[in-house]
């Protein structure tokens, strides 16, 4: 089949395809990333996400990351045995536990995201800084699009 479909926007569905496989390896392939742990990009996703997001809500945070409430459990675990996070019981249900990230996960954290931004985000807020607002957000809904329709096909 040829690839006239994609029209003038080949370029960009290709460096879009590249984003996705070398991610899709490279966010779960555990790195140092500045820290004195090896640590995945996902793991400090979870931690970041659940720093901004103390109510411990699972759900949400697993959606808004893009993982399975399974994935995300996995992590968390993953988290809680390198002492990143704790699960804590709030209220009089047993069954509801939260995850919250510990001193050391803020620690991680913070290592991460000083690495994470100098190695890539700082060259990648300059090139923004040079489109519109109105484009970033454009851009910004495609992105998420595209998101959601790879999460609906794991349906």
């Amino acid at each position: 089949m040829k690839t006239e479909w994609m029209g003038k926007y080949r370029e960009m569905v290709e460096s879009i395809i590249y984003l996705c496989n070398s991610s899709s390896t490279g966010f779960v392939t555990p790195f140092h990333y500045g820290t004195e742990y090896k640590i995945t990009a996902r793991e400090a996703q979870v931690i970041e996400y659940l720093l901004e997001d103390t109510s411990g809500n699972m759900v949400s945070v697993a959606n808004r990351l893009g993982v399975t409430r399974g994935a995300f459990s996995n992590i968390v675990n993953k988290l809680v045995a390198k002492g990143f996070l704790t699960k804590e019981r709030r209220g009089d249900n047993k069954k509801n536990i939260y995850p919250v990230v510990t001193s050391e996960g803020e620690k991680v954290y913070e290592q991460y995201s000083h690495f994470i931004y100098e190695f890539w985000f700082k060259e990648m807020f300059k090139k923004a800084d040079l489109i519109p607002a109105e484009y970033i957000r454009a851009f910004s809904d495609i992105l998420k699009g595209m998101g959601d329709s790879m999460a609906q096909m794991k349906d």
